[in-house]
């Protein structure tokens, strides 16, 4: 089947995990990548602060003041961290969690039967929310070895064709990290073939060996075709919080203004003044984060060497994507992930959930704390050796 006519294979590929969840609670989840643990203690601070003031607990968007300062810190953060300057009241809105902002983005900038680009593999919501709004997905190659979206390999009517293209970095589920040059490219044909961009940047702050990740905007005239999903969730360890954020074109902002406020009425206020305390000190959290994403994605490597199954460390989030070992290569990625399963009680993500472009590839979410993941290890040392 080419990429191009490929279906979305979510429910066949990742059905039996949502069952499996449901029936067995003491699985070891590292399939969803939902961070455990308690987040910073200057958060919780806040966050306990705030939620006992009397004027904090009405609609959040009826604090002009709480927003605006709200906003500010997130375009002071883009500055500092990207080198971007973007006007915080035009270019940014705050969202109730960048998975839902990923629909109404969606819902904004595609009508029934248009195109949208992904490539394969690609993070699922992006699939399923296009579903949902009756669209019409044109599937494109990445690199097997670097994993970056192959932009030469989509054909001039496709380009043509699309509406929007969705675009991730860090990957989820590669972890591969964009480069300036590559929004450059993407930048370029989407002014020349008239679509819009989204630019999914959950886990700009979760990277490694001083590896950089670039915001889309800094790239010149980005923002007159692109928006960005900057989230707090991971960096943060606060996902349940539902803190993010989109960026960008200045039309689309409005739109997705109007649309949420005829929807919602705005952040908890409690979160939104924790959010900028946790802007104002970014630096200084995400990195207590990389340095305990690292200790554990390092352990893993290590430990899976000694049984033949070699890994790369990525570049940022922390996921890992790696193929099946060699010893199992005659199984699917599937096959592989329901044996461990039954063996161990320990759950990865099958690659091929994530399009046809991961099949033989798994996805290992390094969610879980070094006690349980020196349990995993042991297992699977047990198991693969």
């Amino acid at each position: 089947m080419d990429l191009t006519q490929q279906k979305n294979k979510k429910d066949d590929v990742f059905d039996f995990i949502d069952k499996k969840l449901q029936t067995s609670p003491n699985i070891v989840n590292l399939a969803v990548g939902n961070p455990i643990g308690k987040p910073n203690k200057v958060l919780l601070d806040s966050l306990c602060h705030y939620i006992q003031e009397k004027d904090m607990h009405g609609y959040g968007s009826f604090s002009p003041e709480i927003n605006k300062k709200l906003l500010e810190s997130i375009a002071h953060y883009y500055s500092a961290r990207f080198g971007v300057d973007l006007i915080p009241e035009e270019n940014f809105i705050e969202v109730q969690g960048t998975k839902v902002a990923i629909y109404r983005l969606i819902s904004l900038l595609i009508n029934k039967g248009e195109k949208v680009l992904l490539p394969s593999p690609t993070y699922t919501v992006y699939t399923k929310c296009v579903e949902l709004l009756n669209g019409e997905i044109i599937y494109f190659p990445c690199d097997q070895e670097t994993f970056y979206p192959d932009l030469n390999k989509i054909s001039e009517k496709q380009l043509k064709d699309a509406k929007l293209m969705i675009l991730c970095s860090p990957g989820n589920p590669t972890s591969a990290v964009l480069t300036k040059v590559f929004f450059e490219k993407a930048i370029s044909l989407a002014k020349k073939y008239n679509f819009k961009i989204i630019n999914d940047l959950a886990y700009a702050e979760i990277r490694y060996n001083h590896n950089e990740v670039s915001s889309i905007f800094s790239v010149d005239g980005a923002e007159e075709v692109s928006v960005e999903l900057y989230s707090l969730s991971k960096s943060c360890n606060i996902a349940g919080w539902r803190i993010g954020f989109v960026c960008g074109n200045k039309e689309i902002i409005a739109q997705l203004k109007e649309l949420q406020f005829n929807i919602e009425f705005g952040l908890f206020l409690p979160f939104q003044k924790a959010a900028i305390t946790a802007l104002e000190n970014l630096p200084q959290i995400s990195k207590l984060e990389i340095a305990k994403y690292e200790e554990r994605i390092n352990y893993f490597i290590v430990e899976m060497k000694k049984v033949n199954w070699t890994i790369s460390k990525p570049k940022a989030s922390f996921f890992i994507w790696t193929k099946i070992p060699h010893k199992y290569s005659y199984m699917s990625d599937k096959e592989f992930v329901i044996y461990v399963l039954k063996e161990t009680n320990i759950l990865f993500s099958p690659g091929s959930g994530f399009g046809k472009g991961g099949e033989g590839f798994v996805r290992i979410a390094l969610v879980q704390e070094m006690e349980v993941l020196k349990k995993v290890v042991s297992k699977l040392q047990v198991l693969l050796e």
